[in-house]
């Protein structure tokens, strides 16, 4: 699998007061807008600072457990530029598990897993993109289109805080991701 691009040291975030967001200036030709506005943005992100070898290290790990999504490379480079956001520069949130149920199997996730979740409502399957992990409690941005539930709409990369009881692992088709069979020595 080739990445549409690389990160490089040229790359550098800085706040845009005009668009209330957080940019990341890839090239003179191409910058990316994250999506979170700047209320919920840490006092840190209004100036101009590197893109840090930690950033990196984060979009290769989200870019790389995004393959498992049905998602464009376009749409997997922006969950993965919007979870170093959400991982790095989004102020502390409260839990907002009542819109999922819980799960049978009490499941511990690490950063970068995909999890999914149940609607309360409908039990509809809503797959989730964990930013960082907890002992209770894991920040996951949204890893699918808009979905609605209890009369909320969720936006593709949107940020919610929920408690480990409501996530379980990703189930997905090994016939379609052959890359991730786990082969075993005999």
């Amino acid at each position: 699998m080739k990445l549409a691009f690389r990160p490089t040291d040229c790359w550098r975030w800085y706040f845009d007061s005009e668009y209330d967001s957080l940019m990341l200036e890839v090239s003179s030709e191409m910058l990316f807008r994250s999506c979170y506005p700047s209320k919920i943005l840490i006092p840190d992100v209004f100036c101009e600072f590197p893109f840090s070898v930690s950033d990196a290290t984060f979009y290769y790990q989200f870019h790389d457990r995004c393959q498992l999504l049905n998602l464009t490379d376009s749409q997997k480079i922006e969950l993965s530029i919007n979870a170093i956001v959400a991982a790095n520069f989004l102020k502390p949130q409260m839990p907002k598990s009542w819109y999922f149920s819980q799960q049978p199997m009490f499941y511990k996730p690490k950063v970068a897993d995909i999890v999914e979740v149940n609607l309360q409502e409908t039990s509809q399957k809503v797959y989730l993109l964990v930013v960082e992990a907890s002992e209770n409690a894991s920040l996951c941005i949204i890893a699918q289109p808009t979905f609605i539930a209890m009369n909320k709409t969720f936006y593709f990369s949107e940020a919610i805080k929920v408690m480990n009881d409501r996530l379980k692992p990703i189930q997905y088709d090994t016939a379609q991701h052959p890359e991730y069979l786990k082969l075993e020595a005999i």
